[in-house]
């Protein structure tokens, strides 16, 4: 034995080792708390997987013992009798087990194992109020005795004091092995098996969820027996544990296992077939009955496990057909083969338990009679009639709308590409989106839309002034005039007329068309007369025929062109021959139309009337006259050119003269214009010469009134200055003599003023005699004289300057100062 094996191994609590003697192969189990003392007998071994091997070590060889915590549960399998577990710190012999049992401990608990046992621990299962469990009986004895120890916590809500007391679920009578039972999470929040129960594991988890169904969504439960149930929301739906929910895919290839309610409104329905008997609202149904439910009924349909929906082509809901005004569908009840016609405007939503809309197949000659030279509609209706063969033998020679859709094959069922099994439930219920989808483009009920105008009862459009003769079956007719839109009842058709063709008309080429233009119809014919003197004419004639009276009686005759001309010719030939060819040449017209028409009274002309079918011919238009006889027609030419010619010879000299009488007329009225014009202009030159004279009279008299006038204003005038200059001289002598006194008075104060200064000049003079040679001669050297004289001039003197003024500035600063100022006051004291 190595080093290894050799050393102890101390086992915690709660941890345990298998230890083997392989002398006796007795498994000895340790449990914690101990120390292993391996002897050299005796091996860790590991039991694991159903199998025992040596373990590499001590270490390798402990185990931790399996513990389950509250909430927690303990699968054992092979327990020992009276679930006696390894004491602890021991080292026992495996104990006797019960091999193959497995037991159900509840936490809490932990336990060493003894060798073979094998031991999970698994939470407790919590359940929310959409999760359900699935658990099987797989020990009936044990699963009865046990059945109350189940650790079963209610559901109930929050404050409800139920919900802390251990719930008792009752024991199904039925508990054989196999069994299995649903735990649903609206009953039980938590739960724990007992022995006897175990709970199926779903993948890797034990709460399975439920289907939580919202308002207006379904789900279709399938169990074992093939047996359906129908469960509609708002609800949380919990399969029976031999149910399983029925699947499909969405539009996003995604399994679902919830479906949208089907909408329907008043123009929309169900087809459904009863499969089972049942009782609804008091109503008794019973299988093979069949039901068309539309929205009118049922806004919200839920599919039911009596119900199965009937698919034409692969769809299931049925839609109203929209019928335009002036259009119309026929409709045959499928039970009594009667059509009927549904004129529009209407949303027509046929029953399809006795009701299909059907399609008219016209032949080749009603296509070219009442479409002409249209190719669509002929083919159109070849089309149909090879579908024709191939209706079912029930309604043999009627076409639908759904053997149009198919083109005369079945359709194949289509492919089971959904998860779910064969099932009748509609694909179109198969709806999982929030919201009603409601599609842009519908299908019509077992019909499709080749082309809107060529679909339903056919349409005949009659023109302005054209009407048709609408016959039945039954013999009812009845005529349309236009312009309006006929529609056919299935039974229906529009009568032919054959009319003659060509010119002149013949029956050799017939042309047959229902319509009869009543209003304006233009019929041209060539008729071949002869006259008295056996010439034969053609004639060329265009009648305007109109028809009245009782309209059914327009389509009396059916080659009513062939009865006008045949009578009109015969009219014509009798009347023409009793007259010379060149009485009728000459007035062909005239006598052509007072045959056909009659004599022209008060400008109006009775017409041709024919009894027989309401035609009158209102109007003729002879388009040519032409002799067969090529020497006749030239001689009739030339005579009727010479009076042609002579009659525009008369013509122009009537002209002429009509020209001359006119010319001269002319003359004389330009004449008696110019003389009137010759007197008027004299008398305006009278006139003017009145006017004139009398203006230059009235203007002589204005200029001797204006001459005396201004005469007067003149004299006016001088008199005004003579006046004036007398005043002007008045004032200038006054002035003067005013200026003269003031002149005189100032010179007396000047003489006055001169004679005061010569006397103080002399008693200057006189104060100033005893130095004044001195000074004069002063001033002689000085050369100062010439100033005094300039500086006192007589200027000075008049001005009032005195002398001792002049010389006191002129000899300022000098020697003569002095002597000046002595003059000066003494002129001073003189003064005063």
């Amino acid at each position: 034995m190595s080093d290894v094996q050799k050393r102890d191994l101390v086992l915690p609590p709660g941890s345990y080792a298998y230890m083997q003697d392989v002398t006796k192969g007795v498994v000895k189990t340790y449990t914690g708390p101990t120390v292993i003392n391996p002897t050299a007998q005796e091996r860790p071994v590991i039991y694991d997987a159903g199998t025992f091997r040596t373990a590499p070590s001590l270490e390798e060889a402990m185990r931790i013992s399996p513990i389950a915590a509250e909430g927690y549960y303990v699968i054992l399998r092979n327990p020992a009798r009276g679930n006696k577990h390894p004491d602890e710190g021991s080292a026992q012999p495996s104990a006797e087990q019960e091999i193959g049992r497995t037991i159900i401990v509840p936490g809490p608990a932990t336990f060493a194992l003894w060798p073979g046992q094998a031991a999970e621990v698994v939470e407790g299962h919590h359940l929310r109020s959409n999760q359900y469990l699935l658990v099987r009986v797989y020990n009936e004895d044990e699963a009865r005795k046990n059945w109350s120890k189940a650790v079963v916590k209610p559901a109930a809500g929050e404050g409800d004091p139920s919900a802390t007391q251990p719930a008792v679920i009752t024991a199904p009578v039925d508990l054989t092995v196999g069994k299995q039972l649903i735990i649903r999470g609206t009953e039980v929040s938590f739960y724990i098996p007992p022995t006897g129960i175990e709970v199926v594991r779903d993948a890797d988890h034990y709460a399975r969820e439920a289907l939580t169904l919202e308002r207006l969504e379904y789900a279709i439960l399938v169990d074992e027996n093939g047996k359906k149930r129908f469960e509609i929301g708002p609800q949380v739906v919990f399969p029976l544990p031999t149910e399983r929910f029925l699947e499909a895919r969405d539009d996003g290839g995604r399994p679902s296992k919830k479906f949208r309610a089907v909408e329907l409104n008043e123009i929309q329905g169900l087809h459904i077939k009863v499969i089972a008997d049942y009782v609804d609202g008091g109503a008794v149904h019973r299988a093979g009955d069949e039901l068309f439910i539309t929205g009118k009924d049922t806004a919200i349909y839920f599919p039911r496990e009596e119900h199965s929906a009937i698919k034409y082509d692969g769809k299931a809901k049925h839609f109203a057909t929209a019928i335009p005004a002036g259009e119309a569908r026929y409709v045959m009840n499928r039970l009594t083969g009667a059509i009927q016609m549904v004129r529009g405007p209407a949303m027509l939503l046929p029953d399809p338990r006795h009701e299909v809309i059907v399609r008219r197949v016209l032949s080749d000659r009603e296509c070219l009679q009442w479409y002409p030279n249209n190719a669509d509609v002929l083919a159109y209706n070849q089309t149909l009639r090879s579908l024709v063969h191939n209706v079912p033998t029930t309604r043999q020679g009627v076409l639908s709308e759904g053997d149009v859709e198919r083109g005369g094959k079945r359709v194949a069922k289509p492919a089971a590409n959904m998860v779910m099994e064969s099932s009748r439930v509609s694909g179109d219920q198969a709806l999982i989106s929030d919201e009603f989808s409601r599609a842009s483009t519908y299908s019509q009920p077992r019909m499709v839309t080749l082309d809107n105008k060529f679909v339903g009862a056919p349409q005949i459009t009659v023109w302005t002034g054209y009407a048709v003769l609408v016959t039945a079956k039954t013999g009812r007719r009845r005529v349309e005039v236009g312009p309006t839109t006929v529609l056919l009842d299935y039974d229906e058709a529009i009568e032919a007329l054959t009319l003659s063709t060509g010119k002149p008309k013949t029956t050799d080429k017939l042309l047959e068309t229902p319509y009869l233009r009543v209003e304006n119809n233009q019929v041209t014919d060539v008729v071949t007369v002869e006259t008295l003197d056996h010439v034969h004419v053609q004639l060329q004639l265009s009648y305007r025929v109109d028809f009245e009276g009782d309209p059914l009686r327009w389509f009396a005759v059916e080659n009513y062109v062939k009865f006008l001309c045949d009578h009109v010719r015969s009219v014509l030939k009798g009347q023409i021959h009793k007259l010379a060819i060149e009485d009728f040449y000459a007035s062909s017209t005239d006598r052509i139309r007072d045959v056909i028409l009659g004599v022209s009274k008060e400008g109006k002309r009775a017409g041709m009337a024919f009894s027989a079918n309401g035609m009158r011919v209102v109007d003729v238009d002879v388009l040519k006259v032409v002799l067969q006889d090529e020497k006749i027609r030239t001689l009739l030419d030339q005579a009727q050119h010479d009076v042609v010619r002579s009659n525009i010879d008369l013509s122009n000299l009537t002209r002429e003269l009509g020209v001359t009488k006119q010319r001269e007329a002319i003359n004389r009225e330009t004449a008696e214009v110019k003389a009137a014009t010759k007197v008027r202009q004299d008398e305006l030159a009278r006139e003017l010469a009145t006017s004139e004279l009398a203006t230059a009279l009235a203007r002589i008299a204005n200029t001797l009134r204006e001459t005396d006038e201004r005469k007067k204003l003149v004299e006016v005038e001088s008199t005004i200055e003579a006046f004036k200059l007398e005043k002007r001289i008045d004032r200038v002598k006054r002035e003067k003599d005013q200026e003269y006194t003031f002149f005189a008075l100032e010179q007396e104060k000047k003489i006055e003023l001169l004679r005061a200064e010569a006397e103080t000049a002399v008693l200057r003079f006189t104060a100033a005699s005893g130095n004044f040679s001195e000074a004069l001669l002063s001033l002689g050297r000085h050369e100062t004289m010439v100033k005094v004289a300039e500086a006192w001039s007589v200027q000075r003197l008049v001005e009032g300057d005195s002398l001792g003024d002049t010389l006191t500035r002129l000899f300022h600063d000098t020697p003569l100062k002095p002597l000046l100022d002595k003059l000066v006051m003494t002129n001073g004291a003189a003064d005063h």
